[in-house]
Parts: C-alpha cells; structure tokens; sequence
C-alpha cells in the first residue's frame, strides 16, 4: 500500500476527488461526484468514498475505479472499514450498508430517517451508527440490532468510542451523550446550543472536545 498520501474529496468547487503528494503535487484526479464524506483507505490501498450522486465508489491507488455500488440517494456518510475489510457506508436513503470488498451487498439496516453520520466500530465488532431518527444504533456484525438509544432530537454527528469502550454522541437537543457498551446512559453533558455536523474527538487523556453550531468549542471530561 502506498502511504505518505493525501486524499480528499472538493465536493462544493468541482465535485472531485484528488490525490496528492505530501509536498502538494497532484497525483491524479477522479470525477466521482464527491459528497461531504471523507474517504477510508484500505488495507491493499483500496480508496472508498461516498457520492451524494453515485453512491459508493471503489478507487484503485493509481485513480481508476475499481467498481461503484449505486444508490439513488445518494451516500453522505464516510465509510468506515471493519477487520475483516468490510465496507460499512450510511446513505439517504436511510439504510447503512455492509459491503464486501468485491462491492457486493452483505446486509443493510434500515432505520426511520437519514443515515448520514459515520460508523463508528467496536473493538469487539459491533456497529455503532446514528440516524435523523433521534435514535442512536448498535449493529451486530450480522446486521441484527444489538440496542438502540433514543435522543431529543435528530443526529447528524458520528459517534465516536474511547479506549474503555464508552460510546459518545451529541445530537440536536443540545445534549452531548456519554453511553456504556450495553446501551445504558453513563451521562449526558448540556450544551449552549445545537450540534449539526460537528462530530466529538477524544484526546488522549480521555477529554471528549465538540463545537457547536454557533462557533463554541467544548472540552468535557469522560
């Protein structure tokens, strides 16, 4: 695989997606129909990235499409990809997808609403996915819903998981969300306003930082 690369998708200025060196040379450029998602990286090299146009693109490290699994909705998600390589992308169509690495479809999940937050995944497999539904949702590997915990308000943000296991998420309620692995609220932490897209990072001193959508940066303790 190589490494020391760049890969980014301009989905406002031309809809594209670029490599580059890491001194800024263009490598090569894909017209794929970009969307805000942000790109995974196989472990052969193998670039996977959304399409709010196409759906899931598959891109060989040289710029060729390696296949392309359409969806009419379109897909806002970023990719996230398991152990076992598989593929797991959310759509508009409300639906998180597995795919395997072939660009077959293994299993979907439909939930109420928009899919278009991230996956976040377990160290033990599980699939941690959120909705415009207000729910937040744990996936078996197989695709069965494990639980789900509602919010008060539609979730455009990803989830993110710590080194214990603890599952974060912020929703539109203005509330951020600490879960246990089980699904059982550990707390929830009260913003000053709403979260949209904005998505939690955890440092490595286990304090969770968010923005808000009035510009406010948070840092909250675990």
């Amino acid at each position: 695989m190589q490494e020391d690369i760049i890969y980014f998708a301009s989905c406002e200025k031309d809809d594209s997606f670029y490599s580059l060196n890491l001194d800024g040379k263009l490598l090569w450029r894909s017209n794929t129909h970009a969307s805000h998602s942000s790109p995974a990286v196989g472990d052969d090299g193998t670039i996977y990235i959304g399409s709010d146009v196409n759906g899931l693109y598959a891109i060989n490290p040289d710029g060729s499409v390696k296949w392309q699994l359409k969806n009419e909705k379109g897909i806002d998600s970023s990719p996230a990809i398991g152990v076992d390589g598989t593929i797991y992308a959310g759509s508009n169509d409300n639906s998180l997808y597995a795919v395997n690495g072939d660009g077959t479809i293994k299993w979907e999940f439909t939930a109420e609403r928009f899919v278009r937050s991230s996956p976040a995944i377990g160290v033990d497999g599980t699939i941690y996915i959120a909705s415009w539904d207000s729910h937040l949702y744990a996936l078996n590997p197989d695709g069965s819903e494990k639980w789900r915990f509602r919010t008060g308000g539609k979730i455009e943000s990803s989830p993110v998981i710590d080194v214990n296991g603890i599952i974060y998420v912020a929703s539109s309620d203005k509330f951020l969300y600490a879960l246990f692995p089980d699904g059982v609220l550990k707390w929830k932490f009260e913003l000053d306003e709403a979260i949209g897209h904005c998505s939690p990072a955890i440092s490595s001193d286990g304090v969770i930082y968010l923005g808000d959508s009035c510009g406010c940066l948070y840092a909250v303790g675990s």
